[in-house]
């Protein structure tokens, strides 16, 4: 089966399960974890509840399977303030061909593990990847991030929220109205193309973020939240 590299935005693939890199202390504080834990919330106190359990370990895979994606959490590091390990990326690659099948994984996207926050080489993590990876009998797509490429999010947001005042979107998402001011400004700004994009804005927090995300779970905008329980493996 062909694999496909790709310079963009994991989220707008169409792959029945993405990849998140995590760490093994039950903190996902940047890059695509951060945006997995705004997205399903509720994947991360479960992932809060194994670290804890001392469950997420190194060569392990997390499997959740939420009502509108699976996610597959991969962990790179230990600690979260530890460097990425290529020997890490081999005993989770190995563990995820072994497995792959028999979870029922049809296709997946990939970020180039350990190269966002990780430290490791993006030409390195993209060789190790591929010397596993072109085996596989499924769909496959490496991304290399580009904060310019769109998400699935903004514009459903953005669309939501258009022509609202900063009175009526602070109702709408939970803000202040400093923060719901920002927020219309973010909106406007041509220069961002993603949700997670809007915490570039001089004077707005993870918080404000974290509410965006929330509103855009909103089912009126038909992105649905995480209702599966975990599967590890």
């Amino acid at each position: 089966m062909a694999l496909k590299i790709i310079q963009g935005n994991i989220f707008t693939s169409h792959c029945q399960t993405i990849v998140n890199t995590v760490n093994c202390s039950g903190i996902m504080g940047a890059g695509i974890a951060l945006e997995c834990r705004f997205r399903w919330p509720q994947m991360f106190q479960a992932y809060v509840g194994l670290c804890q359990k001392k469950q997420m370990k190194i060569g392990l895979l997390w499997l959740y399977r939420a009502s509108d994606r699976w996610i597959l959490n991969f962990p790179t590091k230990n600690h979260w303030k530890d460097p990425s390990k290529e020997e890490y990326l081999h005993l989770g690659l190995q563990k995820f061909m072994g497995t792959y099948e028999q979870k029922g994984i049809e296709s997946v996207a990939f970020p180039l593990l350990g190269a966002q926050n990780g430290g490791l080489d993006q030409d390195i993590s993209r060789q190790i990847m591929e010397s596993y990876l072109r085996e596989c009998i499924i769909p496959v797509e490496i991304y290399r991030y580009d904060p310019n490429a769109p998400d699935d999010l903004f514009l459903g947001v953005k669309d939501a929220l258009a022509g609202r005042t900063a009175a009526e979107i602070r109702e709408a998402v939970g803000l202040h109205t400093d923060q719901a001011e920002k927020v219309l400004d973010a909106l406007q700004n041509p220069a961002i193309c993603q949700l997670n994009r809007v915490a570039t804005v001089s004077g707005i927090g993870l918080k404000t973020v974290e509410k965006l995300f929330s509103f855009a779970r909103n089912p009126a905008l038909k992105v649905p939240d995480a209702v599966q329980q975990p599967l590890t493996f």
